[in-house]
């Protein structure tokens, strides 16, 4: 296993709560199986901060894609994730093939650890 690049992040869940109250910002950073996924929870906020936290990881690594482009980073159940538009040709252009994600969240914040590998 090749590793092409690490990224990780922690977001505080009360930060997340902020950004999903400021109008469209929720619907710029999240697909809607994702926001699906979260609302399946007693309290969402946790998840979508740590998806998030996967997202901002993601563009860590791939250096050249900007957080315009979250929206296009999709975190399912279990760390699995899809890239979409300029983040996949992003990722194909690194070279990578996958990203390996470990996610923990509890009560106040959420992190994020992720490797890119060939």
């Amino acid at each position: 296993m090749d590793i092409i690049g690490i990224g990780t992040d922690i977001v505080k869940v009360k930060r997340m709560k902020k950004f999903l109250e400021r109008e469209s910002l929720g619907a710029l950073a999240f697909n809607q199986k994702e926001i699906d996924y979260a609302c399946k929870h007693k309290n969402p906020l946790p998840y979508l901060a740590a998806r998030f936290a996967v997202k901002e990881s993601i563009i860590k690594i791939l250096e050249n894609v900007t957080i315009m482009e979250a929206k296009n980073i999709i975190v399912l159940e279990k760390g699995m994730v899809f890239l979409e538009g300029q983040a996949k040709v992003a990722m194909e252009e690194k070279g990578i093939k996958e990203f390996k994600v470990s996610i923990s969240h509890e009560k106040k914040y959420a992190l994020a650890f992720v490797i890119g590998v060939k």
